[in-house]
């Protein structure tokens, strides 16, 4: 059972209200979004590139511009390296297209996710030298790389760093690579006004700057669009400037006929998404794609269907990345199911960590097999399968339990291992897979009260209230994603009229509720472990079946959405929790 969460908020809604001429009910869920002055609610309801920050504010954008430029003048050969995940595709496609509109001569080098592994290495430099590459720039990796950074020196190669992720310190003192720029907004010395864009949006400020400083505005329509998708897909928080970068980027991706990029035309219209395309689908439909290649063939192909010209190829490329990520699904849901099997069988859910070793699960999609179990099971959650040397694994964890410091805790079990609080990637020797488990159970301090999951809802809210206009008024929060949840509101004593169920699966329910004497339409998507779950705990193991047959009546307490029907027109409830 979730524990459903009142946030509690005060503030003059009426005032807002009708500052911008809107209900109190979206007043306070604006509040609730920590949105506490007018220039908070004025950024927020009003994303415009005009509020984007200065670019030159970022430690050494000024200085990696020049070299840039310097470098495309004198026509020196190029190199991007990348990463293999979406963000590290899409700002890699950033730089590729960017500088080529500037004129420069550039090629690009994902690692592949299993032969090279994370980020830049020494050899990719000797690469470089070979291929008579005379400056590198690294996006979405490299602040890390120490090693690549110096080896760059040694063959004189001019060598720019762009990344996002936290800067290594020792004891407080940061270890940042020798290279002749190096663009993060994480660093201590950087005063730019917000440090959690992803790697694309860092370097499509790095593009900003250098078009701007020519007065020359086509790098919007040509790179947003691609530092949108990346936000959205590395799970960065869609606030202040993401939210500024994603809101407009999805204009000019709606905006499909006039796409200037092929790939990505041709991807949305494949994909049915032409002109409607929202955060959700950048997230759970695109970004999955592009992922897709990375996990189960070479992140390269991403890039080459955002890079080819020939419309054949594009198409063939983008069909491609599409029947990847329905590979990936199968496996994915496979490996889940037998994960959860194992789990009941190990009556695994006697401990508060669950470590899951699942021999024919593909490695690349561990993580999401990780992150399904901590969603069902709400544990911290390690999957482990096979490597090339002893087990790879990656952890997914829930507030409370720092993953990556468990692993610290237990480092002399494993061969390599590292990540942030939430998750982690890990290596160890087969036989020490037992002992791990056992390590990690007993370190752990999680407590009773922190394994029971919580859900936060704006307010309790009469069916009735829950109207067209507030639907309407809800979508100005949009991009949905990290950070900015969509609202959710309670309500309770509805009483169950009808009932039908759908879906490949019988798993989706229809119901008709009666709240104050009225009906309305719901739905639950997941009555299978949702709906059906509360009416067997409320009145017995029978009553579920019962419901199927047309038995009526029973009352039940919601968090719900009210969204439009896309089929009847009318407004109905989206039921995220019931009890």
């Amino acid at each position: 059972m979730k524990q459903w969460m009142y946030k509690k908020c005060d503030a003059d809604t009426a005032a807002i209200a009708k500052r911008y001429n809107i209900s109190e009910v979206f007043a306070r869920v604006l509040v609730n979004r920590g949105l506490y002055t007018w220039k908070d609610m004025d950024a927020y309801l009003f994303p415009d590139m005009e509020k984007m920050y200065k670019p030159g504010l970022m430690k050494d954008v000024t200085k990696a511009a020049e070299i840039l430029m310097d470098a495309i003048k004198n026509n020196v050969k190029i190199r991007v390296i990348g990463d293999y995940d979406v963000d590290g595709v899409m700002s890699s496609y950033i730089l590729y297209r960017g500088i080529v509109m500037l004129g420069g001569e550039v090629s690009c080098r994902i690692p592949h996710r299993v032969k090279d592994g994370y980020g830049i290495r020494d050899y990719m430099v000797d690469e470089a030298k070979e291929d008579g590459i005379g400056l590198i720039i690294t996006c979405d990796n490299g602040i890390s790389a120490v090693s690549a950074a110096s080896r760059a020196k040694e063959l004189g190669i001019t060598y720019i760093l762009t990344d996002h992720h936290e800067v290594p310190d020792n004891d407080g003192t940061e270890i940042i690579p020798d290279a002749d720029a190096v663009v993060n907004p994480k660093q201590k010395a950087c005063e730019y006004p917000y440090n959690m864009l992803c790697g694309a949006g860092v370097v499509y400020k790095l593009m900003s700057y250098i078009f701007e400083k020519k007065n020359d505005k086509s790098y919007i329509n040509e790179l947003l669009p691609f530092a949108a998708i990346a936000t959205v897909c590395d799970v960065v928080p869609l606030a202040d400037e993401n939210r500024i970068i994603v809101s407009n980027g999805l204009k000019i991706l709606n905006d499909t006929p006039h796409l200037k990029n092929l790939g990505m035309r041709k991807m949305l219209e494949i994909l049915e998404l032409s002109e409607h395309v929202r955060s959700g689908d950048l997230g759970f439909r695109i970004g999955p794609c592009i992922n897709a290649a990375g996990r189960l063939d070479d992140a390269a192909l991403g890039l080459k269907m955002l890079t080819t010209t020939d419309e054949r190829e594009v198409v063939k490329l983008v069909n491609e990345l599409i029947t990847l990520n329905e590979e990936r699904k199968e496996l994915t849901e496979q490996a889940t199911n037998n994960a959860i099997a194992q789990i009941e069988e190990m009556k695994a859910l006697e401990k508060p960590v669950l470590v899951i070793y699942l021999k024919d699960c593909h490695e690349s999609v561990a993580g999401i097999v990780a992150g399904r179990i901590r969603e069902k099971y709400y544990r911290p959650a390690y999957v482990l399968t096979d490597g090339e040397k002893g087990l790879k694994g990656s952890g997914r964890s829930i507030p409370g339990y720092h993953m990556q410091q468990a692993l610290q805790n237990c480092q002399e079990l494993l061969t390599e291992f590292g990540g942030h609080a939430l998750a982690a990637g890990f290596s160890l020797p087969k036989e020490n897979l037992d002992k791990f488990r056992d390590t990690l159970n007993e370190q752990c301090n999680l407590t009773d009260e922190e394994l029971v999951e919580k859900i936060s809802f704006d307010m309790e809210l009469e069916l009735l209230e829950a109207t067209k206009n507030l639907v309407e008024q809800l979508h100005y929060m949009e991009p949905f994603g990290e950070s900015n949840d969509s609202a959710i509101f309670a309500r309770g004593k509805l009483k169950i009229k009808s009932m039908y169920l759908c879906g490949k699966e019988n798993q989706i329910a229809k119901l008709k509720l009666e709240d104050e004497g009225l009906l309305y339409e719901a739905v639950d998507f997941h009555a299978d472990n949702c709906l059906s779950r509360v009416i067997e705990e409320k009145y017995g193991k029978d009553e579920w079946e019962q419901m199927k047959q047309g038995k009526y009546g029973q009352q039940i307490s919601i968090l719900y959405q009210p969204e439009i029907n896309n089929w009847s027109g009318n407004v109905q409830m989206k039921i995220i929790d019931c009890m």
